[in-house]
């Protein structure tokens, strides 16, 4: 019984997602197939209606089968994570996160943040690198990027590394630093040749600075030095990765955050 009832909610996604829509690994169901023209918001609204209706079924816990973590809420993750940051950008006042609209699906993003530990610390992306894609042609357009709505102030990223269950999330992974802040060190540490080459490349670091600089922002993230010591080497390489970074290609959102916030406060050190 279960398994049919299970099978039956991640089946809902063809009949409840929009129909006609470009493929796409970054942008999926977004645009319609014959333009570069997004889904009509009405469409869309009608898909978060359906979403909201589905997560009614099992009423006793916020995901789709109740008060436990299933296969259904595995397959709709990634595309409902997505729709969370990128309709925003497409359509003004369209957020899936919008309680007073969406009661079911809000709390289905509340309980995927703080309740699955590895949906907060590896999975989630952030509103940075889903709006970043929208503006690339290719990713879900037809070769023509669209002309995004303006970000919300009062929406933009979170620097909370503490919102999801990190201490969790580590306990059963050896191989996972002790906190967001070590783990984004880590990351600039193990990915050092690549970073350094490719910010030499783009003019963001001299060769002469590229080492101490990473290494000095590795650092400051593990809890190592003072920031307002930091001089304008680390405040590059904290800039670089800040804007190449690709979440969560690169790292999870919460030591995404890390960084971020890091590299926000160094550039008020150094204005």
């Amino acid at each position: 019984m279960a398994k049919r009832r299970l099978t039956f909610l991640v089946n809902s996604f063809k009949r409840i997602f929009p129909s006609g829509t470009r493929p796409s690994s970054r942008a999926a169901f977004l645009f319609k197939g014959y333009g570069d023209m997004p889904v009509w918001k009405s469409e869309f609204e009608a898909t978060l209606d359906k979403t909201d209706e589905l997560l009614g079924q099992y009423d006793d816990g916020p995901f789709f089968y109740g008060a436990k973590l299933t296969v259904a809420d595995v397959a709709w993750a990634p595309f409902l994570e997505r729709y969370s940051e990128q309709l925003p950008c497409l359509h003004a006042g369209l957020d899936p996160r919008d309680s007073s609209r969406w009661p079911r699906l809000a709390a289905w993003y509340k309980a995927m943040m703080q309740q699955v530990p590895a949906y907060a610390a590896r999975v989630c992306g952030d509103n940075v690198s889903w709006r970043k894609v929208l503006s690339m042609a290719g990713y879900g357009n037809s070769g023509v990027a669209p002309v995004l709505h303006p970000e919300d102030p009062s929406k933009q990223i979170l620097h909370d590394t503490n919102s999801g269950d990190w201490t969790n999330y580590a306990s059963t992974r050896p191989y996972v630093a002790s906190s967001p802040e070590k783990e984004a060190a880590a990351r600039v540490v193990r990915n050092h040749d690549a970073i350094a080459a490719d910010a030499i490349a783009r003019g963001s670091l001299t060769e002469a600075e590229a080492d101490s600089a990473l290494r000095g922002l590795a650092a400051l993230l593990a809890g190592v030095g003072t920031e307002a010591d930091a001089g304008p080497g680390v405040r590059a390489a904290a800039k670089y990765i800040d804007d190449r970074m690709c979440v969560p290609r690169d790292m999870g959102v919460l030591p995404s955050r890390a960084v971020r916030s890091l590299a926000k406060r160094l550039c008020s050190h150094g204005s």
